[in-house]
């Protein structure tokens, strides 16, 4: 569907009602949310701009209030926009990219600002054997475990439960205090390391009562569970380096495959949903 231009009316910008098709079996509300969206994601309306008011909307596109209200509150579901009380409504912060997999994939290029991760819980563990041969100790050797939580400009995001050979991590077990943050300046590639490729899955779950009061939200709420395995080069070819479990908020979280021309599998990516009200 065509996102159209705007035109100036008294000084107003106003939207051309024939982006509407009426004779459409799609809903009016369900058109205007994408007329909407697509003058979001295009430029058109920038992070923090003011869009129209439900009135102008309305008079404008020739539909009533309650078809802008609908389709306001998908925008306002999928954290395309702000609406305060009294104010108006507001081009939300854009959504960030972020490649979704263990703790490794975040030590593996500079962090920003915004994203910290916190040490919950650190302890060497006799982990199950699935675990052991997915890091190929089957035969013996140390797992050291990592919990963190990781949160997008002070919102929680996920909680990952990270296993490692222990023999292969000493610089990141001595690198961070429980209940500390992670230093934003520790880099894989400071530490000889260098990752290869992932293999995810990923599948809906409900948190529990831990996970629900590291993410502020009700006990049983709706959590993507990532189970994430990655490898790391070597001269003899990829080895296994991390096993992670991921559980990502579902309500601010969508995932996206990238099937890439040429590649038998596809590089699964996540794209973060954080408001700028955090």
């Amino acid at each position: 569907m065509s996102t159209g231009s705007l035109r100036s009316k008294n000084g107003a910008d106003t939207l051309d009602p024939e982006l509407l098709d009426r004779t459409s079996f799609v809903p009016l509300y369900y058109q205007l949310q994408e007329v909407l969206k697509g003058r979001i994601e295009s430029g058109g309306w920038n992070p923090g701009d003011a869009l129209p008011s439900e009135p102008d909307l309305a008079r404008s596109l020739g539909v009533s209030r309650a078809v802008v209200r609908r389709a306001l509150a998908i925008l306002e579901d999928d954290r395309q926009i702000n609406r305060i009380r009294g104010r108006g409504t507001f081009v939300a912060e854009p959504k960030m990219d972020y490649r979704a997999g263990g703790l490794s994939r975040l030590l593996a290029t500079p962090r920003e600002g915004f994203l910290e991760i916190k040490l919950l819980d650190r302890r060497v563990v006799r982990a199950e054997r699935s675990i052991r041969e997915r890091l190929a100790l089957d035969g013996g050797g140390e797992i050291l475990r990592l919990t963190t939580l990781m949160s997008l400009r002070g919102v929680p995001i996920a909680i990952s439960s990270s296993f490692f050979s222990r023999a292969d991590v000493g610089w990141l077990e001595d690198g961070i205090e429980v209940g500390g943050t992670l230093d934003k300046g520790i880099l894989l590639s400071d530490h000889g390391v260098e990752l290869a490729h992932s293999d995810v899955s990923i599948e809906t779950s409900q948190c529990g009562q831990f996970e629900a009061d590291c993410f502020g939200i009700p006990e049983r709420s709706a959590v993507f569970l990532v189970l994430s395995q990655e490898f790391r080069t070597s001269p003899r070819g990829p080895v296994p380096f991390e096993v992670a479990r991921v559980e990502y908020r579902g309500d601010r979280l969508q995932f996206r495959l990238d099937l890439s021309s040429g590649q038998e599998s596809g590089n699964l990516e996540a794209t973060m949903t954080v408001d700028s009200a955090g």
